[in-house]
């Protein structure tokens, strides 16, 4: 039975919008691909979870300040609040029901907003590395150290990795219930996940663009893959949301 991986989309302007790489990640991992457009309706919100098996977390814009209890500062950049709350909220029943779900740069910082927790809303003065790079999108720009024991060592099976890095904004406190499992040598936060969940992994890296240079990269979406293909055996599709 196909197992069915749905994607949170970008929304710039009137326009969903999606990178090709998501796709081809989840795609070569053996799962069916799912875009999931940016709506402001929880009826389609609870439908979606209906349809998926897993659930990714795109990259893309900052999330609002006001969605983890800040005001918003001039280094803040655009936002999209219908895509905050309808990301949001896929979060959290992902978290709360076991839903596997990865979220990737900006979904790492949604899921650990999700839980309650908070972020650095710009790295100004907190990071000593090149958080946003100025290199091809596939290039790694800088180490990631991995804690053990973790999900996230399990499956890469190494304590460095290198890295992409795009993005200005990371994971200050971390939510209820997640803990750390990776971080740059500056102390930035790279990777969270969830105790006890079949599979809640977020990382500040973008996989999706370093399949053909790296195997964590591959290792990271096949296990997504194989643990809501586990979802599916479970009939979590079946639960009325």
């Amino acid at each position: 039975m196909p197992v069915y991986i749905g994607i949170t989309c970008n929304c710039l302007a009137s326009e969903n919008r999606l990178s090709k790489a998501y796709v081809r990640a989840v795609s070569q991992s053996g799962a069916v691909p799912l875009l999931l457009p940016v709506t402001a309706a929880p009826r389609h919100w609870r439908a979606y979870l209906e349809m998926i098996d897993g659930l990714v977390l795109s990259g893309g814009g900052d999330v609002d300040a006001f969605c983890y209890g800040q005001e918003a500062i001039p280094a803040q950049g655009q936002v999209q609040p219908e895509r905050d709350s309808m990301e949001i909220y896929l979060a959290r029943r992902a978290l709360a029901d076991g839903l596997p779900v990865l979220g990737i740069c900006r979904g790492a910082q949604v899921l650990n907003i999700s839980a309650g927790g908070t972020l650095y809303q710009d790295l100004q003065g907190v990071a000593a590395l090149q958080h946003n790079q100025r290199a091809p999108c596939s290039y790694p720009i800088h180490t990631v150290l991995v804690r053990r024991p973790s999900l996230l060592h399990r499956l890469v099976g190494q304590e460095r990795i290198r890295v992409n890095s795009f993005h200005h904004q990371a994971i200050h406190l971390t939510g209820v219930g997640l803990h750390v499992s990776a971080e740059a040598s500056d102390g930035v936060i790279e990777a969270v996940e969830a105790a006890g969940h079949p599979f809640a992994l977020g990382v500040q890296w973008h996989p999706e663009w370093q399949l053909a240079r790296q195997s964590a990269s591959v290792k990271i979406f096949t296990a997504l893959k194989e643990a809501a293909g586990k979802s599916r055996k479970r009939g979590l599709r079946q639960r009325r949301y």
